[in-house]
Formats: structure tokens, C-alpha cells, sequence
């Protein structure tokens, strides 16, 4: 496991996850099920997911036992994405280079696609293998980090910073930044890693231990989207805008560069510090956080 290549290895997991996706995702052609396709399919890394399948492996438990629960997750993200698209929201034209959602099945049909997603990302994770006491408590933290105390605070947060974020005090914008990377994105990362360790029957302090390790991650996977939105081919990111035109409250636009990139590397060793724990059996995770910063410009 040494000599693993982590691309490869994301990539290869990646396809498994998209395969289970096509096979979950609805056939019909109601304009529901085709926005529904069109947004989960067009693209992606599949971490979140990918999260999922990790924290289950690293507890002896088969990646196919929590594909429902991995893609359920990734229902879930891409839902949030649709919403997150809309007009009223960041009213972004692309996404993964390709018309957003409502560009291409128009705003109304975009709400109810994000809605569907939503809704079966819920019936989707009770088909995971696993004790029903246990498939019960994930479905329980899906909806708690996702829920209006987790990532839909967090957006509300980016959203509301929007404009107005530079007219406040350094201290209050330090702690506000930090509001919005732990629950905007930290959020469903630690829910991806505690859903694969609870699926699998982990213990309480290896669970903590994921929580620390996912909270750690996600908050340095978004300080690099900060960076990557200014600094990364606009093609590569598959969008036109960037956080500088619509004055987005980032560790970027209040660090700089250098002190954001930092900020991030920080993070990524308190991440892999905290799986020590796991020993070899880590190592994934481990080659993941670095990979996390090391994603290029």
C-alpha cells in the first residue's frame, strides 16, 4: 500500500462510484429524472463518497456494502450544487464545464431536480448492508451535517458574507470564514467518514478520530478552492466567475495567498497526525489529505 498511486486510486474508486450511480439514478424521462442524471453525472471527483467507502474499508467492511450510503451522499452534494447554481443563490451559467441546471432544464425544473436529489439521497442509504440500529444513525448524521445546523448554514453564510464581508473587523471575519469552511464544506466530508465508520460498527474514539480527520480536511479542501478559483486554468475548473468577481468572503481574498496556503498545509498534518491511530491501515486517507493541497494550479 505504500507504492499506492492516489490519483489512480481515485479515479479507479471514482468509476466504481459512478457505475452504482447509474444503476441507483431514476430511468424514466420526466424532466425530474433527466435534471437528475444530467447534474449527478456530468462529472466530479467523488470524494465525499469515496469518503464513505474509506472509513467502511478501514473497519473490514466491503466497499459494496455502503455503496448505497456513498452515493446518497453524493445525491446530496449535487443537490446542494444545483441550489447553490441558482440564480437567487451564486447564479453561476456552468458547472464541471457544462450549463448549470437551470441553464439547461430551466430554474423551476432546477428547485424540484435539487428536491429529488434531496429526498431519495434519504431512501437511498437505507439499501446499504448493515444493522438497521446502525443504517438508522447515519441516516441521522446525513441530515444533522446537512441540515440547517451544518452545511445549508454554511451557504447561508457564504452567501450572506457576499458583498458586505470587507466593511467588518479582521477578528470578527477570522471566526466568520472559519464558520463557513467547517459547515459549508468540512460538514459533509466528517458526515461522509462517520456514515462509512458507523456502517461498518466502528468505536466511539476511531469514529472522533474520522471527525478530526474529516473536520481537518475539509477545511483545507476549501481554502484550496479559494486558491484554485483565482489562481487555476478557468477551463480545468469548468466555470467562468471567480470568487474575487462576486466578492466572496475566502481565505484567500483575506489571507493572501501564501498565508492561506499555509493555512491549508496546517490543517492537512493536523489531519494526518490524528489517524495515526489507525496505523498502515491509514495510509489511503493519509496519501488523500496530502493530495488535498497538492491538486495543481
Amino acid at each position: 500500500m505504500k507504492n499506492i498511486n492516489i490519483k489512480t486510486y481515485l479515479s479507479q474508486k471514482a468509476e466504481c462510484v459512478n457505475i452504482a450511480l447509474k444503476k441507483f439514478l431514476p430511468k424514466d424521462n420526466s424532466i425530474i429524472s433527466q435534471g437528475m442524471r444530467y447534474s449527478v453525472l456530468i462529472g466530479g471527483k467523488r470524494l465525499r463518497p469515496i469518503f464513505v467507502i474509506l472509513a467502511a474499508e478501514l473497519f473490514g467492511v466491503k466497499s459494496k456494502d455502503v455503496m448505497p450510503a456513498a452515493c446518497a451522499v453524493e445525491y446530496l452534494h449535487t443537490y446542494s450544487l444545483v441550489h447553490d447554481d441558482l440564480p437567487a443563490m451564486d447564479n453561476d451559467d456552468l458547472r464541471r464545464g457544462m450549463p448549470t441546471n437551470h441553464k439547461k432544464f430551466g430554474e423551476a425544473s432546477a428547485i424540484l431536480c435539487g428536491d429529488a436529489l434531496l429526498t431519495e439521497a434519504f431512501n437511498l442509504i437505507t439499501k446499504s448492508k448493515s444493522k438497521p440500529e446502525y443504517i438508522v444513525e447515519a441516516i441521522q448524521i446525513l441530515s444533522t451535517y446537512s441540515g440547517y445546523k451544518g452545511m445549508i448554514v454554511g451557504q447561508g453564510e457564504d452567501i450572506f458574507q457576499t458583498g458586505k464581508w470587507s466593511e467588518q473587523k479582521k477578528t470578527f471575519l477570522d471566526k466568520k470564514l472559519k464558520f463557513i469552511q467547517t459547515q459549508k464544506t468540512a460538514a459533509l466530508i466528517v458526515a461522509s467518514l462517520k456514515i462509512g465508520a458507523i456502517l461498518a460498527g466502528a468505536n466511539k474514539k476511531s469514529i472522533e478520530a474520522l471527525k478530526e480527520y474529516g473536520l481537518n480536511v475539509g477545511i483545507a479542501f476549501q481554502i484550496m478552492d479559494d486558491i484554485l478559483d483565482v489562481y487555476a486554468d478557468k477551463k480545468l475548473l469548468g466555470k467562468k466567475g471567480s470568487d474575487i468577481d462576486n466578492d466572496k468572503l475566502t481565505a484567500l481574498l483575506l489571507y493572501g495567498k501564501d498565508l492561506a496556503q499555509k493555512k491549508a498545509n496546517l490543517h492537512i498534518q493536523k489531519a494526518k497526525k490524528v489517524i495515526c491511530v489507525f496505523g498502515q491501515k491509514a495510509i489511503t486517507l493519509d496519501l488523500l489529505a496530502d493530495y488535498i493541497v497538492s491538486r495543481a494550479y
